[in-house]
């Protein structure tokens, strides 16, 4: 069966147990009334409602971890009982006989009215006793829970007890039982730890409640004294009842008188409780903003704010003092320190702060690095000459920010009051301008992220941008190899290489370095692609091709730039390569017999006028063989180095090559690579490596 569907069964069950025996009782207090008492233990009948009673409210019972809160049920609850108490003292009046120790009513109306009376008085007593055990168990010690129910074992052995008295009948077990009680509330009643955590709104509302808690039990136990109506008809009920309740209403009215008490004692530290409260609340505050502010506007205008509330000062602002990289880009009119954030004063007044003397308290804290006070502003011989500001400012203070030993900026606070900073004061602001500063820099770190990630977004998609400048493809021509590798020693790089057929016979091949490295390097490489597609057919002669090239490119260059370029046409019917070389690096040509370089004269583009250029240009031709190889590469092989500088060189790729050259085209510049990387010792190089290799296999 569903455990609620049971639970839900289960306050039935107590609900109507407990009225069922509070019935039995009331027909057996009909009957009595008749003929006489018809059962002995009547009390037992009685006490098992408010047993069932107790069970339906505690299966509904919630506890409140807020002690005010159940103050003001008590209250409440007080107030209602004594509403009640009081109109149906005065319907009950004074209709009782006695007779010898018992009561006797003189009509059933008042057998009614006092069931009805009892029924509520122990209800509520139940519900006192619950409350003041949420009270009591307010941040627990060890023994504050077994400290409580020895209480209530103590008020119910009391109770039981009396179990069979009549109305004034008395047992010397009862009134010892009873005093012992008395000596737990004592006990139990000095458990208030909550009180200190009030806020001084919150401890006068104590007092007050309390009070008038205290005039509420107070009138309550006047009203249900043994003599009075209300009284006899609790004792008439059960003598029982009359120790729980008697006892009920001394622990609810001894823990308020307690609680009153210490609440006024505790009422003069409540500015300083509430201040330290203000402090770890926004010092929690700022540890958030550590993490979770992502704006640094945000972020500033938070720091100011907090600091008000910190040491409830008039005013606040926030310098920050510029990252050293930023300060290379100012302006000389522009100043590294800026004011990010203020509440209560004007950009005038801190401008006439900080720059209307030869001190001033910005330079004393970013030369010292420590916190500056001064306590009579208008006084003070570092401030006396800014007495305009007298009537705003009394006393001042300015600390500084300081994350990962560099000062990030200086917090100031002012009050209207001379000497309205103390130790404290000092102490609190500055552990809060720690946490400032670890905000601000984590802000600049989030900032100096974000740029960087957006620099290597716009980083990758120039990388491959320049993977489509290159061939996608190799042409695949009957008789040739032809292979080809490049990679860049950054993001993206200054080599370049293509092939285009100038017609059915010949093929024009590309090799160039752009002098420097990164996104500048690659622009222009972008622009020779476009040269080389736009001239290598119109300029099939590698000589003309590299003059033209020139002009198209000296006029958009940098002037401290240049590009070295082989530019080579091969005849693919006859294997002659006709070449010309604008300042590149000399290529290679590798015979069965012998290994070595091809170099015809020539400057690289953009660094001569047209004539000069056209003066030193060569062109050459090399007849190739069957199994001839041909090595295009640029310079970041050759000057491929070790940790301790010494480069590739010539020779070893020469030697790579010689030791290969009877390799297909593959290969070779498989072995190249491996040779650098080898030579290298895995290191990534320090320029852009390309290869081409072409194999000449027609006998």
């Amino acid at each position: 069966m569903n455990i609620k569907l049971i639970q839900r069964f289960g306050k039935i069950f107590y609900l109507i147990t407990g009225f069922t025996l509070f019935l039995i009782g009331l027909i057996l207090d009909v009957i009595g009334k008749n003929v006489g008492p018809v059962f002995a233990q009547v009390d037992l009948i009685k006490i098992g409602a408010f047993v069932a009673f107790y069970l339906f409210i505690q299966s509904y019972w919630k506890r409140e971890s807020i002690p005010l809160k159940r103050l003001t049920a008590i209250l409440i609850l007080g107030t209602v009982v004594l509403g009640i108490s009081l109109l149906l003292a005065v319907a009950i009046g004074t209709e009782f006989e006695f007779k010898g120790s018992s009561l006797i009513p003189n009509n059933y109306s008042t057998i009614f009215i006092s069931n009805a009376l009892a029924v509520i008085i122990g209800v509520a007593a139940i519900i006192f006793i619950l409350l003041l055990k949420d009270i009591l168990v307010y941040k627990p010690r060890r023994y504050t829970k077994r400290n409580f129910l020895i209480l209530v074992i103590g008020l119910l052995a009391a109770t039981f007890s009396a179990i069979s008295l009549n109305p004034y009948e008395s047992r010397l077990i009862t009134t010892i039982l009873f005093g012992i009680f008395v000596v737990l509330i004592l006990i139990n009643s000095f458990r208030m730890p909550w009180i200190v955590f009030l806020k001084k709104r919150e401890k006068v509302l104590t007092i007050v409640f309390t009070f008038s808690i205290l005039v509420i039990l107070t009138a309550l136990s006047i009203i249900f004294q043994d003599n009075s109506s209300a009284g006899k008809s609790i004792l008439y009920f059960s003598h029982s009842l009359k120790y729980f309740v008697d006892g009920t209403f001394l622990f609810v009215l001894l823990y308020s008188l307690i609680a009153f008490l210490s609440t006024i004692f505790h009422l003069p530290t409540s500015d300083t409780f509430d201040r330290k409260m203000s402090e770890v609340a926004s010092l929690h505050n700022l540890s958030k903003l550590v993490t979770q502010v992502l704006d640094f506007n945000e972020l500033v205008d938070s720091v100011t704010g907090m600091t008000l509330q910190v040491c409830e000062a008039k005013s606040s602002w926030l310098e920050i003092i510029q990252p050293a990289e930023k300060l290379k880009n100012l302006k000389p009119e522009q100043s590294g320190i800026y004011v990010a954030a203020q509440k209560n004063i004007s950009v005038l007044d801190i401008n006439h702060i900080n720059l209307s003397s030869s001190f001033t308290l910005r330079s004393s804290v970013i030369n010292d690095r420590k916190p500056v006070m001064i306590d009579d502003f208008k006084n003070d011989s570092r401030t006396e000459q800014l007495s305009n500001l007298g009537s705003k400012i009394g006393s001042i203070l300015a600390v500084p920010l300081i994350a990962r030993n560099e000062l990030v900026g200086i917090l100031y606070a002012t009050k209207e009051t001379e000497y309205g900073f103390d130790r404290e004061d000092l102490e609190v602001i500055s552990a809060f301008a720690d946490q400032a500063a670890v905000a601000v820099d984590n802000s600049r770190l989030i900032e100096k992220s974000f740029e960087r990630e957006r620099l290597m977004r716009e980083m990758n998609l120039a990388q491959e941008m320049q993977k489509k400048l290159l061939p996608q493809s190799i042409p695949n021509i009957e008789h040739i190899e032809l292979e080809a590798f490049s990679s860049p020693a950054f993001e993206v790089g200054g080599d370049y290489y293509d092939f285009m057929m100038i017609d059915d016979k010949r093929l024009a091949i590309v090799i160039g370095d752009v002098s420097g490295k990164g996104v500048s390097a690659a622009f222009y490489m972008a622009e020779m692609k476009g040269v080389f597609q736009s001239l290598c057919k119109i300029y099939p002669s590698p000589k003309d091709f590299l003059i033209n090239a020139n002009q198209a490119i000296s006029s958009s260059i940098d002037k401290r730039s240049f590009i070295s370029l082989i530019y080579a046409v091969l005849d693919i019917e006859t294997g002659v390569v006709t070449s010309a070389r604008a300042g590149h690096c000399p290529f290679i040509l590798a015979k069965e017999s012998d290994v070595s370089f091809i170099r015809p004269n020539g400057i690289g583009l953009g660094m001569g006028n047209s004539e000069l250029f056209a003066k030193y240009i060569q062109e050459s031709q090399t007849q190739l063989k069957s199994g001839d190889a041909v090595i295009f590469f640029t310079d970041g092989i050759t000057v491929a180095h070790t940790k301790d500088g010494d480069e590739f060189g010539y020779s070893r790729l020469l030697e790579a090559i010689k030791n290969n050259r009877n390799n297909s085209a593959i290969d070779i510049r498989d072995a190249i690579i491996l040779s650098v990387n080898k030579y290298m010792q895995n290191q990534p190089p320090h320029d852009d490596i390309t290869l081409i290799i072409l194999k000449w296999l027609r006998n």
